[in-house]
This record gives C-alpha cells, sequence and structure tokens, in this order.
C-alpha cells in the first residue's frame, strides 16, 4: 500500500512538473506577442505625430492664447471680488442686481463652453480610435474638428472676458448702457 502511494505521488509529480514548464512556454509566447503589440503602437503613435505634426501645433496655439485668457479672467474676478465688497458696503443694490442680470448671462456662456469641452473630449477619443485602426483620413476629420471647437472656446471665452468688463464697469459706477 505503501509503494502504490509512493509510486501515485512520483507520477503526480511528474505530470505538475510537465504542466509547469508548459505553462512557463506560453506565459514567454504571451510576453512576446504583448512586446510586439507595444512596439507596434510606437511605430503608429510616431507616424501619427509625423502625419498631423501641424495640427497639433495649432491646438498647442489655441490652449496657449486660452490659459492667457483664463489669467485675464482671473484678474477680472479679482477686481469683481473687490468691487462687490465695496458695492455691498455702499448698498449700492442697483449695480448688484445689474451685475447679478449679467452674471445670469455669464453662466450661460459657462454652459456653451463646459458643453464645447465635451465635445472636444468625444472628438479626441474618436481621433485616438481612427489612429489607433490607422485610419488617418478619418482621424483627420476628428482633429479638423477639435481646432473648430477648441476656436469656438476661445470665442466664448472672449465673450465671457466682455461681459466680466460689463460687470466691472457696473459695479464701479460707470455708466453703462446694458
Amino acid at each position: 500500500m505503501k509503494k502504490i502511494i509512493a509510486m501515485l505521488l512520483v507520477g503526480l509529480m511528474l505530470i505538475g512538473g510537465t504542466g509547469a514548464v508548459f505553462a512557463q512556454e506560453l506565459a514567454a509566447n504571451d510576453q512576446q506577442k504583448l512586446l510586439d503589440e507595444r512596439y507596434e503602437m510606437r511605430e503608429l503613435h510616431f507616424k501619427a505625430i509625423k502625419e498631423f505634426q501641424e495640427e497639433f501645433h495649432k491646438i498647442n496655439q489655441l490652449k496657449r492664447e486660452r490659459l492667457g485668457q483664463r489669467i485675464e479672467i482671473s484678474e477680472k474676478h479679482d477686481t469683481i471680488l473687490d468691487l462687490y465688497i465695496v458695492a455691498k458696503e455702499n448698498g449700492d443694490r442697483e449695480a448688484l442686481f445689474a451685475a447679478r442680470e449679467i452674471r445670469k448671462e455669464i453662466r450661460a456662456v459657462n454652459r456653451e463652453i463646459k458643453a464645447l469641452f465635451e465635445e472636444v473630449h468625444s472628438e479626441r477619443k474618436a481621433f485616438r480610435v481612427q489612429v489607433k485602426n490607422d485610419d488617418f483620413k478619418a482621424a483627420q476629420i476628428h482633429l479638423n474638428n477639435v481646432i473648430s471647437l477648441l476656436e469656438k472656446i476661445n470665442d466664448k471665452l472672449e465673450i465671457k472676458k466682455e461681459l466680466l468688463d460689463s460687470v466691472i464697469e457696473v459695479l464701479s459706477g460707470d455708466d453703462v448702457k446694458l
């Protein structure tokens, strides 16, 4: 009985060892496939960068413009905060009411900007999918859509800056036609 159990254990060890070697061989093949896929993706990524270089420069330029506008908007918000405190202390209800009405318009512009950013996000996703599928014509369309949407966002930020200027004029007591 002891001999049978010992032989069964030896047989199980041999089968287990063979299975482990086979599993390592499969893992090596899978690893090679992953490395090949990574290399192909890097090649495709470089090809896309080379193909759409001008468009990427345009997107970066629009981003720089947008960031400059954001800085100006932030400065205007600081000014508005100071003017709002002064108007509140002076009890200038008309100016506060007029500023509130303009701020409603600003909120509408902000909602439009948010919707445009969501569209940009979906277009960028579609662009990446098309590049991954090696379809550069369709990717070009998506990239052009991204550029036009970013230009619209910059235009909306210009409108927002003008509205903030209106709020500043109203709160500072300058005569403004609404």
